[in-house]
Protein backbone atom coordinates (compact mmCIF):
# COMPACT_ATOMS: atom_id res chain seq x y z
CA UNK A 1 0.00 0.00 0.00
CA UNK A 2 1.74 3.14 -1.25
CA UNK A 3 1.73 6.23 0.95
CA UNK A 4 0.21 8.51 -1.65
CA UNK A 5 -3.17 10.17 -1.39
CA UNK A 6 -5.86 8.23 -3.27
CA UNK A 7 -7.42 11.51 -4.42
CA UNK A 8 -4.61 13.95 -5.31
CA UNK A 9 -1.87 11.27 -5.68
CA UNK A 10 0.58 13.38 -3.64
CA UNK A 11 2.67 11.84 -0.86
CA UNK A 12 0.89 11.87 2.48
CA UNK A 13 2.44 12.98 5.77
CA UNK A 14 1.58 12.23 9.40
CA UNK A 15 -1.76 14.04 9.10
CA UNK A 16 -3.80 11.62 7.01
CA UNK A 17 -6.86 9.38 7.00
CA UNK A 18 -5.94 5.70 6.85
CA UNK A 19 -8.34 3.46 4.91
CA UNK A 20 -8.15 -0.31 4.42
CA UNK A 21 -6.69 0.16 0.95
CA UNK A 22 -4.89 3.52 1.07
CA UNK A 23 -4.68 7.04 2.47
CA UNK A 24 -6.34 10.45 2.14
CA UNK A 25 -4.13 13.48 2.79
CA UNK A 26 -5.28 16.19 5.21
CA UNK A 27 -6.00 18.66 2.36
CA UNK A 28 -8.25 16.22 0.51
CA UNK A 29 -9.96 15.23 3.75
CA UNK A 30 -11.16 18.80 4.09
CA UNK A 31 -11.81 19.51 0.40
CA UNK A 32 -13.78 16.29 -0.13
CA UNK A 33 -16.24 17.27 2.58
CA UNK A 34 -15.13 14.63 5.09
CA UNK A 35 -13.84 17.25 7.54
CA UNK A 36 -10.50 18.60 8.74
CA UNK A 37 -7.87 16.26 10.17
CA UNK A 38 -7.64 18.15 13.47
CA UNK A 39 -11.38 17.79 14.16
CA UNK A 40 -11.74 14.18 13.03
CA UNK A 41 -12.62 12.08 16.08
CA UNK A 42 -11.03 8.80 17.11
CA UNK A 43 -14.29 7.06 16.18
CA UNK A 44 -14.15 8.45 12.63
CA UNK A 45 -10.48 7.44 12.24
CA UNK A 46 -11.38 3.93 13.35
CA UNK A 47 -14.31 3.78 10.90
CA UNK A 48 -11.93 4.68 8.05
CA UNK A 49 -9.46 1.98 9.09
CA UNK A 50 -12.17 -0.68 8.58
CA UNK A 51 -13.49 0.68 5.24
CA UNK A 52 -12.20 1.02 1.67
CA UNK A 53 -11.84 4.02 -0.63
CA UNK A 54 -15.07 2.96 -2.39
CA UNK A 55 -16.87 3.00 0.98
CA UNK A 56 -15.40 6.45 1.63
CA UNK A 57 -16.66 7.81 -1.71
CA UNK A 58 -20.08 6.20 -1.21
CA UNK A 59 -20.38 7.83 2.20
CA UNK A 60 -19.56 11.27 0.75
CA UNK A 61 -22.01 10.84 -2.19
CA UNK A 62 -24.76 10.06 0.30
CA UNK A 63 -24.01 13.31 2.12
CA UNK A 64 -22.05 11.72 4.93
CA UNK A 65 -18.85 12.89 6.62
CA UNK A 66 -16.78 12.38 9.76
CA UNK A 67 -19.59 13.67 11.99
CA UNK A 68 -22.20 11.32 10.53
CA UNK A 69 -19.87 8.39 11.19
CA UNK A 70 -19.86 9.34 14.89
CA UNK A 71 -23.67 9.29 14.94
CA UNK A 72 -23.67 5.81 13.42
CA UNK A 73 -21.12 4.57 15.94
CA UNK A 74 -23.18 5.80 18.92
CA UNK A 75 -26.24 3.86 17.72
CA UNK A 76 -26.93 0.43 19.26
CA UNK A 77 -25.49 -1.24 16.13
CA UNK A 78 -21.87 -0.09 16.49
CA UNK A 79 -19.34 -0.20 13.65
CA UNK A 80 -18.10 -3.77 13.08
CA UNK A 81 -20.03 -4.87 16.17
CA UNK A 82 -17.62 -3.04 18.48
CA UNK A 83 -18.53 -0.79 21.37
CA UNK A 84 -18.06 2.97 21.18
CA UNK A 85 -15.28 2.67 23.77
CA UNK A 86 -13.36 0.08 21.73
CA UNK A 87 -13.69 2.08 18.52
CA UNK A 88 -12.49 5.27 20.22
CA UNK A 89 -9.59 3.40 21.84
CA UNK A 90 -8.51 1.92 18.49
CA UNK A 91 -8.55 5.36 16.92
CA UNK A 92 -6.47 6.83 19.75
CA UNK A 93 -3.90 4.04 19.46
CA UNK A 94 -3.67 4.46 15.69
CA UNK A 95 -3.04 8.20 15.99
CA UNK A 96 -0.45 7.66 18.73
CA UNK A 97 1.44 5.03 16.75
CA UNK A 98 1.77 7.39 13.81
CA UNK A 99 3.25 9.93 16.20
CA UNK A 100 5.64 7.38 17.73
CA UNK A 101 6.90 6.36 14.28
CA UNK A 102 7.69 10.00 13.51
CA UNK A 103 9.86 10.45 16.64
CA UNK A 104 13.65 10.21 16.56
CA UNK A 105 13.96 7.29 18.97
CA UNK A 106 16.12 4.12 18.98
CA UNK A 107 14.28 1.22 17.32
CA UNK A 108 14.30 -0.78 20.55
CA UNK A 109 12.47 1.94 22.52
CA UNK A 110 10.18 2.77 19.61
CA UNK A 111 9.11 -0.88 19.27
CA UNK A 112 8.39 -1.13 23.00
CA UNK A 113 6.18 1.97 22.77
CA UNK A 114 4.32 0.54 19.77
CA UNK A 115 3.85 -2.84 21.48
CA UNK A 116 2.50 -1.16 24.61
CA UNK A 117 -0.33 0.46 22.59
CA UNK A 118 0.03 3.58 24.72
CA UNK A 119 -1.69 6.65 23.31
CA UNK A 120 -1.84 9.43 25.92
CA UNK A 121 1.23 11.61 25.20
CA UNK A 122 -0.29 15.05 25.74
CA UNK A 123 2.42 17.66 26.41
CA UNK A 124 5.31 15.21 26.95
CA UNK A 125 7.21 15.09 23.63
CA UNK A 126 10.50 16.21 25.22
CA UNK A 127 10.12 13.60 27.93
CA UNK A 128 9.47 10.90 25.32
CA UNK A 129 12.67 11.81 23.51
CA UNK A 130 14.56 11.60 26.82
CA UNK A 131 13.41 8.02 27.49
CA UNK A 132 16.49 6.29 25.95
CA UNK A 133 18.67 7.94 28.60
CA UNK A 134 16.51 6.53 31.38
CA UNK A 135 15.47 3.09 30.11
CA UNK A 136 18.87 1.94 28.87
CA UNK A 137 19.20 -1.52 30.43
CA UNK A 138 18.63 -4.69 28.41
CA UNK A 139 16.67 -6.10 31.35
CA UNK A 140 14.21 -3.20 31.63
CA UNK A 141 11.15 -3.19 29.37
CA UNK A 142 8.42 -0.56 28.96
CA UNK A 143 4.91 -1.95 29.42
CA UNK A 144 2.83 1.26 29.33
CA UNK A 145 3.03 5.03 29.61
CA UNK A 146 0.80 8.10 29.73
CA UNK A 147 0.87 11.76 30.71
CA UNK A 148 -0.65 13.31 33.81
CA UNK A 149 -0.49 16.17 36.28
CA UNK A 150 1.75 15.92 39.33
CA UNK A 151 2.65 18.92 41.51
CA UNK A 152 0.88 21.23 39.02
CA UNK A 153 3.14 20.09 36.15
CA UNK A 154 2.61 17.69 33.25
CA UNK A 155 4.71 14.54 33.69
CA UNK A 156 5.35 11.46 31.59
CA UNK A 157 4.54 8.37 33.66
CA UNK A 158 6.22 5.15 32.52
CA UNK A 159 5.56 1.65 33.85
CA UNK A 160 8.39 -0.84 33.28
CA UNK A 161 9.05 -4.34 34.60
CA UNK A 162 11.22 -2.80 37.36
CA UNK A 163 9.81 0.58 38.38
CA UNK A 164 7.44 3.49 37.77
CA UNK A 165 9.31 6.42 36.20
CA UNK A 166 8.16 10.05 36.34
CA UNK A 167 9.75 12.53 33.89
CA UNK A 168 9.18 16.28 33.63
CA UNK A 169 11.14 18.78 31.53
CA UNK A 170 11.24 21.89 33.69
CA UNK A 171 12.42 25.23 32.28
CA UNK A 172 14.29 26.04 35.50
CA UNK A 173 15.54 22.69 36.79
CA UNK A 174 15.89 20.84 33.49
CA UNK A 175 14.77 17.23 33.25
CA UNK A 176 13.35 16.04 36.55
CA UNK A 177 13.06 12.34 37.33
CA UNK A 178 11.40 10.39 40.10
CA UNK A 179 11.23 6.61 40.53
CA UNK A 180 9.11 4.19 42.54
CA UNK A 181 10.51 0.62 42.59
CA UNK A 182 7.84 -2.02 41.96
CA UNK A 183 8.90 -3.85 45.11
CA UNK A 184 7.94 -0.80 47.20
CA UNK A 185 4.38 -0.46 45.84
CA UNK A 186 1.61 -1.55 48.22
CA UNK A 187 -1.53 -0.55 46.32
CA UNK A 188 -2.86 1.03 43.10
CA UNK A 189 -6.22 2.76 42.71
CA UNK A 190 -7.78 4.80 39.92
CA UNK A 191 -10.83 6.97 39.43
CA UNK A 192 -12.63 8.35 36.39
CA UNK A 193 -14.57 11.56 35.94
CA UNK A 194 -16.43 12.86 32.89
CA UNK A 195 -13.35 13.48 30.72
CA UNK A 196 -10.27 12.67 32.80
CA UNK A 197 -9.02 10.13 35.30
CA UNK A 198 -6.47 9.83 38.10
CA UNK A 199 -4.21 7.15 39.59
CA UNK A 200 -2.94 6.84 43.16
CA UNK A 201 0.17 4.78 43.94
CA UNK A 202 0.73 3.80 47.58
CA UNK A 203 4.39 3.41 48.47
CA UNK A 204 4.69 2.66 52.18
CA UNK A 205 3.24 5.70 53.95
CA UNK A 206 3.48 7.85 50.78
CA UNK A 207 0.62 8.20 48.29
CA UNK A 208 1.49 9.65 44.87
CA UNK A 209 -1.58 10.84 42.95
CA UNK A 210 -1.40 11.64 39.23
CA UNK A 211 -4.36 13.67 37.93
CA UNK A 212 -5.64 14.72 34.50
CA UNK A 213 -4.89 11.38 32.83
CA UNK A 214 -6.89 10.47 29.73
CA UNK A 215 -10.08 8.78 30.94
CA UNK A 216 -9.45 5.64 28.89
CA UNK A 217 -5.73 5.49 29.74
CA UNK A 218 -6.17 5.67 33.54
CA UNK A 219 -7.65 2.16 34.10
CA UNK A 220 -5.20 0.64 31.60
CA UNK A 221 -2.21 2.18 33.37
CA UNK A 222 -3.53 1.08 36.78
CA UNK A 223 -3.95 -2.48 35.49
CA UNK A 224 -0.47 -2.48 33.90
CA UNK A 225 1.13 -1.36 37.16
CA UNK A 226 -0.78 -3.98 39.16
CA UNK A 227 0.36 -6.72 36.76
CA UNK A 228 3.95 -5.44 36.79
CA UNK A 229 4.05 -5.43 40.62
CA UNK A 230 2.55 -8.94 40.77
CA UNK A 231 4.99 -10.34 38.19
CA UNK A 232 7.97 -8.65 39.84
CA UNK A 233 7.14 -10.04 43.30
CA UNK A 234 6.41 -13.52 41.93
CA UNK A 235 9.71 -13.62 40.03
CA UNK A 236 11.63 -12.42 43.07
CA UNK A 237 9.94 -15.01 45.27
CA UNK A 238 10.96 -17.80 42.89
CA UNK A 239 14.50 -16.44 42.76
CA UNK A 240 14.71 -16.26 46.58
CA UNK A 241 13.58 -19.89 46.99
CA UNK A 242 16.14 -21.03 44.42
CA UNK A 243 18.92 -19.08 46.13
CA UNK A 244 18.02 -20.62 49.49
CA UNK A 245 18.23 -24.14 48.07
CA UNK A 246 21.59 -23.37 46.47
CA UNK A 247 22.95 -22.07 49.78
CA UNK A 248 21.81 -25.19 51.61
CA UNK A 249 23.56 -27.43 49.05
CA UNK A 250 26.66 -25.28 49.25
CA UNK A 251 26.72 -25.52 53.07
CA UNK A 252 26.43 -29.32 52.84
CA UNK A 253 29.45 -29.41 50.54
CA UNK A 254 31.39 -27.32 53.07
CA UNK A 255 30.31 -29.52 56.02
CA UNK A 256 31.32 -32.66 54.08
CA UNK A 257 34.74 -31.17 53.36
CA UNK A 258 34.22 -31.21 49.60
CA UNK A 259 34.87 -27.45 49.28
CA UNK A 260 37.01 -25.10 51.35
CA UNK A 261 35.82 -22.14 53.44
CA UNK A 262 37.23 -19.76 50.82
CA UNK A 263 35.34 -21.55 48.03
CA UNK A 264 32.18 -21.45 50.13
CA UNK A 265 32.46 -17.69 50.66
CA UNK A 266 33.17 -17.08 46.97
CA UNK A 267 30.19 -19.15 45.78
CA UNK A 268 27.94 -17.60 48.42
CA UNK A 269 28.72 -14.12 47.08
CA UNK A 270 27.88 -15.26 43.54
CA UNK A 271 24.53 -16.70 44.62
CA UNK A 272 23.56 -13.57 46.59
CA UNK A 273 24.94 -11.22 43.89
CA UNK A 274 27.19 -9.51 46.44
Amino acid sequence: MTKNCLICKNKVGIKKLTLKDGYICSSCMKESGWGSWGFTSAVAFSWAKHHTFDDFNKLLKEGGNAKSVIKEATDPSDVQGKSFHDIALEGNIQKAQEKINSLNLPNKIKQQLLNSESFDFFGVKKELLYLPKVVNSDNEKISYLCSGMLDSHTWLIVCTNQRIIFLNKNMIYGMQQQNIPLEAINAITFSQKLLLGSISITNGATVTTIDSINKMAAPIMASKIQNAVRNFKNNNSISSDTDLDDLRKLKSLLDDGIITQEEFKSKKKQILNL
